[in-house]
């Protein structure tokens, strides 16, 4: 009679979750942003899995900055549904101002009240 003799193997349990900071993270984001990065290398690097630092990029890529911009930005907008009036009669002829500010930009056509120029300045220009 034989006997094989096979050595018993059992998976070793997994240790505990590595926890990185946020501020980890966004560097790490910070360094995928930069221009002719490698995710994967810098994934390698900080020994993590790359697809965990696509992840990091959808949650932190909007609010990192890139060339001094911040990306994301957003501003409250209020639409009011007023009643169409006539058109008043313009003294000076309708002019175009057009805004950029990083990669956003603002096309304004026709006459525009001070106000309305001033408030948008303020909302837009840090």
């Amino acid at each position: 009679m034989d006997t094989i003799i096979q050595p018993i193997t059992t998976k070793a349990k997994r240790g505990p979750y590595r926890q990185h900071s946020d501020e980890f993270k966004r560097a790490a984001v910070a360094r995928t942003l930069v221009a002719g990065a490698s995710v994967s290398l810098i994934a390698r690097e900080l020994k993590i899995n790359t697809n965990q630092l696509f992840s990091w990029r959808k949650r932190f890529g909007a609010e990192t900055p890139v060339d001094g911009n911040a990306l994301g930005r957003l501003m409250a907008v209020t639409v009011v549904d007023t009643p169409l009036a006539p058109a008043p009669v313009a003294s000076a002829p309708p002019g175009v101002i057009v805004l950029s500010v990083g990669q956003a930009q603002l096309r304004l056509e026709g006459q525009v009240d001070a106000a309305t120029l001033t408030l948008l300045l303020a909302r837009l220009l840090p």
